[in-house]
């Protein structure tokens, strides 16, 4: 059985990237744990996204092994999880409803900022100016990578905290100050 895995995984390993048809994926299995299929593409995502400190684990095939083993005992593990019902309960769909929402909002304040980064400038009269204003003791000439990177982040957190109040504004919000009041005297 150990054997039949070890080929699974090398075939896996080896037809790594090299799917002719990469609009679909590869569909191959390379493993299955009850009803899942783990497929190539499955797999691929694993290897994509390996801790940096487990890389090292996939140079052998005795650590590739290894690691298709761990992979293997986490589906094991999450398939008994929701056996016993525990991914319909309240404190794991909120902890995952706050995961999405961490991770929501991170994809569009990184796509935000990358907008605003491309839109500031930095003017040579501003470099001046903050400089003059500054207690640098250093001259000009040697501070004012320091200065403008400065001045980039002042303007960049200003825009970014204008187009939150812009969104705020534009939005309906409305709070219930009995209710609120009722829950922060309990």
């Amino acid at each position: 059985m150990r054997m039949v895995f070890v080929l699974i995984l090398i075939s896996g390993f080896i037809f790594v990237g090299c799917s002719s048809d990469r609009g679909r994926g590869d569909e191959r299995v390379v493993a299955q744990v009850n009803d899942y299929k783990m497929k190539v593409d499955d797999l691929q995502y694993d290897l994509k996204h390996t801790p940096y400190d487990e890389k090292a684990l996939l140079e052998t095939e005795e650590g590739r092994m290894e690691y298709l083993t761990q992979l293997l005992e986490k589906e094991v593990l999450l398939q008994e999880a929701q056996k016993l019902g525990l991914d319909r309960k309240k404190d794991f769909m909120k902890s995952i409803e706050n995961y999405w929402e961490q991770a929501l909002l991170k994809l569009l304040l990184q796509k935000k900022s990358r907008e605003i980064s491309g839109l500031v400038h930095v003017y040579e009269n501003e470099v001046e100016e903050y400089y003059g204003k500054s207690e640098e003791k250093r001259p000009l000439s040697r501070a004012r990578d320091e200065i403008i990177r400065a001045i980039r982040q002042e303007k960049e957190t200003e825009a970014m905290n204008a187009w939150v109040e812009e969104l705020k504004e534009r939005a309906y919000i409305k709070i219930n100050r009995d209710v609120l009041e009722d829950v922060f005297s309990k």
